[in-house]
C-alpha cells in the first residue's frame, strides 16, 4: 500500500507510468498541475483524489473532477496514513 503523488500534467510520461503501475490498495493524489489527470477517466484499480484548491484554481468547477477532491488537511492525513510514498 503506498501514497502515490501526481504533479505534472497529462503530457508527462512518468506520470501515467505511475498511474498505470498503481495497485488496488493504492492511493493516488493528484496535486498541482496533476489535477488535469482529474478531467480523465484514469485507468487505475487505485483510490484516486485531487487536491480541490489546485483544481478549482485552473478555473475548473467541482463538478467537472472525475475523481474525489479533497482539502490540503484530508492530503495530510492521508500523507500520514500510508507507510510508502512515491513522489
Amino acid at each position: 500500500m503506498a501514497l502515490i503523488l501526481v504533479k505534472y500534467g497529462t503530457d508527462h510520461s512518468v506520470e501515467q507510468l505511475k498511474i498505470k503501475s498503481a495497485k488496488a490498495e493504492d492511493k493516488i493524489v493528484l496535486i498541482q498541475n496533476g489535477v488535469y489527470w482529474a478531467l480523465k477517466d484514469l485507468e487505475t484499480p487505485a483510490k484516486v483524489y485531487a487536491i480541490k484548491d489546485d483544481f478549482l484554481a485552473r478555473g475548473y468547477s467541482e463538478e467537472d473532477a472525475k475523481v474525489n477532491l479533497i482539502s490540503y488537511s484530508e492530503f495530510i492525513d492521508l500523507l500520514e496514513s500510508e507507510e510508502k510514498f512515491i513522489g
